[in-house]
């Protein structure tokens, strides 16, 4: 049987189709700010096809030659070397009477760095209570390629499966004799953050 011909796309197709996504991507953190927090594995979806890439495939970001002109913002900053602590600066808590809740940070109080996308996407922002850690990349390759981005797998990182359903960040909510997990799922949470600094990046990238 012979190889079937692949035909190279118009980069004009490739630059509707980043309007597209940007789009969707949008979208999908409007449905999560509305209370859909499982939004955030579309995110991750998203997140992953503008910049994730594996062997023959490249994220729609670098096929246009876009991604290293891009500055991307990073709302997390560096994890600290000193703190023994679980630290996730992606994340912030909204707390009631009644309940703790994970959310995403939005414009944070720090100063917003500046990052080359190599360092952004691979440098770690999340430290757990064994001091497992994960980069933004990782973050997002376990959302989107194996808990319900674009699959659903029956095995899950063991370090995955501990920050997405054991609180592994171990913050907990306490009232009086009440202690319980905080409400949501963090890396969900990570997922629109994420997105708010990929926006905000492109947006503010006047060469594109």
């Amino acid at each position: 049987m012979s190889a079937k011909t692949r035909i190279q796309r118009p980069k004009d197709e490739l630059k509707k189709e980043l309007v597209e996504q940007l789009q969707l991507l949008e979208h999908a953190c409007t449905v999560f700010d509305s209370g859909m927090e499982a939004a955030g594995k579309y995110i991750a979806l998203t997140l992953r096809l503008l910049l994730h890439e594996h062997r023959h495939s490249r994220g729609l970001l670098h096929q246009l030659g876009m991604r290293d002109k891009i500055v991307f913002i990073d709302t997390a900053g560096p994890l600290s070397p000193r703190n023994l602590l679980p630290e996730c600066n992606l994340v912030a808590l909204r707390m009631t009477g009644q309940e703790a809740r994970y959310i995403p940070v939005g414009k944070p109080p720090r100063p917003e760095r500046k990052l080359a996308f190599a360092k952004w996407w691979n440098i770690e922002v999340l430290k757990d209570t064994e001091g497992r850690k994960f980069s933004r990349g990782e973050l997002i390759r376990h959302v989107a390629d194996t808990d319900g981005g674009a699959h659903v797998d029956p095995l899950l990182d063991e370090a995955y499966m501990a920050i997405s359903r054991s609180n592994s960040l171990g913050w907990v909510f306490t009232n009086g004799d009440i202690e319980r997990a905080l409400e949501g799922r963090a890396e969900l949470v990570c997922m629109r953050q994420i997105a708010y600094e990929v926006l905000g990046s492109i947006k503010h990238c006047h060469s594109l």
